[in-house]
């Protein structure tokens, strides 16, 4: 090792390419897929009482904090690697590297998962038009997008898609989000803007029946009832135990910070764009689920009650079971099937727009661990005519088409270990932040926020609400834990320790004071 070198590399090699309004582009659509498109109109059934909106509200007031700590952290030390710079440099490289490494394994699984439900979604928009138009090819090509190996084959393109994307570089990715994020976002527009203007519920209950036959709006309430639905009074109670759908709605909100070496004038944009960012996100979440619920009203909870519990009524009255969704009740009251085709893909490709982000943030955080000498140093190799870390973006495909194997598997105890894998990190990090001032008054010193009240830094505050959050987080993963998802999660956590370990045993025998790195922060 030459003299002088503690880190994998003198400079990062990295580009800062992305502006503020690229970190308010990723900020929403890291997050903006399951949490509201589907399970906000899915759970209704299981949370009788509960007012989504007030939900994805509360979820607003909870991580707009956060969201104004990471924005702070991450101009402090605007490097790649997030939260895990912040982690290691306060309570040191050991705990920086296990709540990373769970991270590296959600985002990376989370985004093959993501590859495979968006062509399940795509074929269900397929099969809703079939039915409701009786177009045979339609009818075929929803069926194939539905079926294990269809939704495996295109579960590995879009992977593939956004592999490629993610090699060419910084750039690439910044041109392609620009564009992609567009998109889902008009369909999105268009489905709400639809909802509320449809013209109350007797409007509502005329379209849906002649999308799917004459009475089955008022026969799918009607057996509700008989079986046992009934329209429940407001429950403070149902509301706050619903905020499980919202905080994973909010899951990969912080994933753009783990780029943190690749924006621009980070001081300023890191704030301006991850507070705009969070504020649209959030209330964008409520008026979608306003507008869906303004529009169906109680119908929402009969239609999922008999979806959860007897599918085969609902099939007997529409011909086919439906999974409730944004885009399936957009499509349930559009009289033009192509029209509500092409805005419900539309609306699906949320799912596909999570996918590039979450390569982004992971093979960064990968490139942060490799720098710090906790990965292999291959992995922090930087092509010089694209800027990308290109180890990296191979080793997160890797894992990124684990994610799709797994679900062709259907291997149900990865969603909770996901949950787990995604939001563990926040309560350490929370920790770390609200010692930072007093730990390493040097690097509280590069912050461009130092506010203060009762003379305690408004960093510290958050990072108090950000620990405690981070516990409420953890409590929402586990408490539906089975013994084999913890054993799953055990032997995860075994194979990143042996990874740490023979790391740290090969930088001892390379005679490297590993002190010295998590003594500062890595170089630019």
């Amino acid at each position: 090792m030459k003299e002088g070198v503690i880190f994998t590399r003198r400079a990062s090699g990295l580009v800062r390419e992305l502006s503020w309004f690229d970190v308010f582009i990723f900020v929403v659509a890291g997050p903006a897929a399951s949490g509201v498109m589907f399970y906000s109109v899915s759970t209704a059934a299981d949370f009788p009482g509960a007012s989504l909106p007030l939900a994805f509200l509360i979820g607003l007031l909870i991580f707009l904090p956060v969201m104004l700590l990471v924005s702070i952290t991450s101009a402090t030390m605007p490097r790649s690697g997030g939260l895990y710079i912040v982690i290691s440099r306060v309570l040191g490289p050991t705990m920086g590297y296990l709540c990373s490494w769970l991270l590296f394994i959600g985002y990376g699984i989370s985004s093959g998962v993501l590859g495979y439900l968006v062509v399940g979604l795509i074929g269900s928009g397929f099969s809703t038009a079939a039915l409701s138009s009786g177009v045979g090819w339609l009818a075929n090509a929803g069926r194939l997008m539905q079926t294990s190996s269809g939704q495996l084959i295109g579960g590995i393109i879009w992977v593939s898609l956004f592999w490629y994307i993610a090699y060419k570089g910084i750039r690439k990715v910044k041109n392609i989000m620009r564009i992609a994020f567009f998109i889902p976002l008009v369909g999105t527009v268009i489905a709400v803007l639809w909802f509320f203007l449809s013209g109350g519920i007797e409007s509502i209950s005329t379209a849906f029946n002649q999308t799917w036959g004459a009475g089955a709006f008022e026969l799918i309430q009607q057996k509700a009832v008989e079986l046992g639905w009934k329209v429940q009074k407001f429950s403070w109670s149902s509301t706050i135990s619903s905020l499980i759908v919202v905080i994973w709605a909010y899951a990969s909100i912080t994933i753009i910070n783990y780029a943190g070496g690749e924006i621009k004038t980070p001081k300023t944009t890191m704030i301006k764009g991850f507070m705009l960012g969070t504020s649209f996100v959030g209330l964008f979440y409520v008026i979608i689920v306003v507008s869906v619920y303004k529009a169906f009203g109680n119908f929402i909870g009969c239609y999922d009650f008999l979806f959860d519990n007897h599918p085969g009524i609902l099939k007997e009255i529409m011909g086919n079971v439906v999974k409730p969704s944004i885009p399936f009740y957009f499509m349930s009251i559009t009289k033009n099937i192509w029209f509500g085709l092409i805005v419900a893909v539309s609306i699906s490709l949320w799912f596909a727009n999570s996918i590039l982000p979450g390569f982004l943030a992971n093979s960064r955080l990968a490139f942060a661990l490799a720098m710090d000498k906790s990965f292999p140093k291959s992995l922090a190799k930087v092509n010089r005519k694209t800027g990308s870390p290109t180890n990296a973006v191979h080793l997160n495909a890797a894992f990124c088409f684990i994610g799709v194997l797994i679900m062709l598997l259907s291997v149900n105890v990865i969603l909770s270990i996901l949950t787990l894998t995604t939001f563990f990190i926040f309560w350490p990090y929370g920790l770390s932040a609200m010692l930072l001032p007093y730990h390493k008054p040097e690097i509280y010193d590069r912050s461009p926020v130092k506010w203060e009240i009762f003379k305690i830094p408004v960093m510290s505050i958050l990072g108090a609400f950000t620990f405690i959050i981070g516990w409420f987080f953890i409590y929402l993963s586990i408490r539906n834990f089975s013994p084999v998802i913890m054993l799953t999660l055990i032997g995860v956590m075994l194979i990143g320790i042996i990874i740490y370990l023979v790391q740290q045993n090969k930088n001892k025998n390379d005679g490297v004071d590993v002190s010295q790195i998590y003594s500062q922060i890595p170089p630019e």
